[in-house]
């Protein structure tokens, strides 16, 4: 018969393999996610082994990484509605259709059945799980659907299934389980052929105004989205950093565009007047899909700091004119908090550009810290990688 490799979240297996003929799920996990779980065998025997595992809610942020927020999920099942074999019954439901039935099913209640991987099989396990209470109760229909109707969804790309299954926010908390032992032990696959994670082509390199920027957001990116911190790679730093200010970022860019690069770039620009500026300018490039551009987003503590410039001393917002990433560094004391100076007025967005002071002393401090392990306030970095997260999703 072989071994069977599947995957599964909860009650609810979504992909199987078998010998040597399997999908590499390894992207959806870190390479330290092995951990006991159980596995299901014939004649209702349970035996518990080495499995992937890891919390949905975790590998939700991977699966939009990976292309599957519902955007993506949408195009590839509308991919698969138009190319499916017209010697089959036409698919009968539409993503929305789709998308509102899994939302509703709790895959912990959903019940276990058995694939034994076989191709006679095409079809007839996916009617098995459109026929189970779980998903019967919003869509009663479903006892009707044919095999034509199963082996469309056994046809869908199962990621599709797993991020459908996560609009349900009782599932979250349940494991994703890619359970691969019995490849391993039957001697299909070894031991490092198992785990290969992210491809070149899932990763985002990322590029920033200064090699400061890129050393803040590479040392805050393991503390506050370590489930997503392998999809990005930064720019060597041990060399003369080459993309200072804004200018030599755009005109970066530039050069992306003409050579048509296939790599993914996400360019990262302060919320400042140049960052805008810059931002204006890229845009007006046509980028590519595979080439981004966002800003810092803004902060509520920079909605009232004082400022220093041709006017005096004032307290304004500084929003959209001089919101740097060491904003968002564990700089807001009651007793000190940051000043901006402006520098320079930049007519083509109608406004001053400002700086804060200190921001090189602010740096030092927040690398400190992370070498010597001091407790630091990253909650602001996480609304930094929050939003650096969105252009690299869809």
């Amino acid at each position: 018969m072989g071994s069977i490799i599947s995957l599964g979240v909860g009650n609810l297996e979504i992909d199987w393999g078998k010998n040597h003929s399997f999908r590499d799920h390894s992207p959806l996990f870190l390479p330290g996610d092995v951990f006991d779980a159980p596995y299901y065998y014939a004649d209702d025997v349970v035996e518990r082994k080495p499995a992937f595992v890891r919390q949905l809610r975790s590998v939700v942020r991977r699966l939009e990484m990976l292309g599957y927020g519902l955007g993506g999920c949408r195009e590839k099942y509308d991919e698969l509605v138009q190319f499916f074999p017209d010697w089959y019954d036409a698919p009968a439901l539409a993503f929305d259709e789709f998308l509102a039935i899994l939302a509703q099913v709790d895959v912990r209640q959903v019940s276990l059945l058995e694939h034994d991987g076989s191709e006679d099989s095409l079809g007839r396990y996916v009617l098995e799980v459109l026929r189970d209470p779980e998903f019967i109760k919003s869509r009663p229909d479903l006892v009707s659907f044919n095999r034509d109707q199963g082996t469309f969804f056994e046809n869908l790309d199962p990621y599709v299934v797993l991020r459908a299954v996560a609009e349900n926010s009782a599932n979250l908390d349940a494991d994703v389980i890619w359970r691969h032992m019995d490849v391993l032990e039957g001697g299909y696959v070894e031991r490092d052929e198992i785990y290969h994670g992210p491809s070149k082509s899932d990763k985002w390199l990322l590029v920033t105004e200064g090699s400061s920027d890129a050393l803040i957001l590479q040392n805050a990116l393991p503390v506050v989205a370590a489930d997503v911190a392998d999809f990005f790679q930064f720019i060597d730093m041990s060399a003369n950093y080459p993309f200072t200010g804004t200018g030599n970022v755009y005109r970066f860019v530039q050069g992306l565009v003409r050579i048509h690069i296939l790599n993914k770039v996400v360019v990262v620009l302060d919320n400042d007047a140049a960052g805008r500026l810059a931002q204006n300018q890229i845009t007006s490039l046509a980028l590519p899909e595979n080439v981004k551009v966002t800003v810092l987003p803004d902060l509520e503590e920079c909605r009232s700091v004082r400022s220093i410039g041709p006017a005096g001393s004032v307290v304004c917002d500084v929003n959209g004119r001089a919101t740097s990433i060491e904003c968002f560094l564990d700089i807001w004391h009651a007793d000190e908090r940051p000043i901006v100076r402006w520098t320079a007025y930049i007519p083509d967005v109608d406004a001053w550009q400002g700086e804060i002071v200190r921001k090189a002393e602010y740096t030092k401090d927040f690398l400190e810290s992370i070498r010597r392990g001091n407790r630091y306030d990253f909650s602001r970095s996480e609304l930094v990688w929050d939003q650096l997260q969105h252009p690299c999703t869809r």
